[in-house]
């Protein structure tokens, strides 16, 4: 193994994905297809093990669901826009020039939070009140994958 060593669960394996598909996906500088298809090839055979390793309710995830989350932070990662992933859930926020395209991909927009969202599983609500963001971000984690680029333009 070259890129995954040392992962033993779930959320390490997803963690460094991220941020080795922010470091060497093709529309960042230094990063290439054939780099990024390595890290894939590689991300799945320690999925495999982990997934063969771990019951079904400790890891959280089933293969299907996996494959749907490497598919659309593949898709997303090049927009110009921040994404944050919370637990299993991928957030976009600054991005409204991307709805139509996020809309196509399964994102819902949350009013409430300024932000599009995506998740594998259909959403249940188990709560009435409005929990911030900021308590969603403590209680399961926030990374950061892409932060929206300041283009500034000159005046001639």
């Amino acid at each position: 193994m070259k890129w995954f060593t040392g992962v033993k669960t779930m959320e390490e394996l997803r963690k460094k994905y991220r941020e080795l598909l922010k470091k060497y996906h093709p529309d960042n500088v230094g990063g290439s297809d054939a780099i990024t298809k390595e890290i894939n090839t590689e991300y799945d055979a320690v999925f495999a093990k982990i997934s063969r390793d771990s019951p079904e309710d400790e890891q959280g995830y089933t293969h299907e669901e996996n494959e749907q989350f490497k598919a659309i932070l593949k898709a997303i990662i090049g927009f110009n826009m921040t994404i944050e992933v919370i637990g299993c859930w991928i957030w976009c926020f600054d991005c409204y020039q991307y709805r139509e395209q996020l809309k196509e991909l399964g994102f819902s927009w949350c009013s409430k939070k300024k932000a599009w969202v995506w998740h594998a599983a259909p959403y249940h609500r188990h709560h009435k009140k409005e929990i911030p963001l900021s308590h969603i971000k403590a209680k399961y984690g926030c990374q950061t994958v892409r932060n929206q680029h300041k283009q500034y333009s000159l005046n001639a």
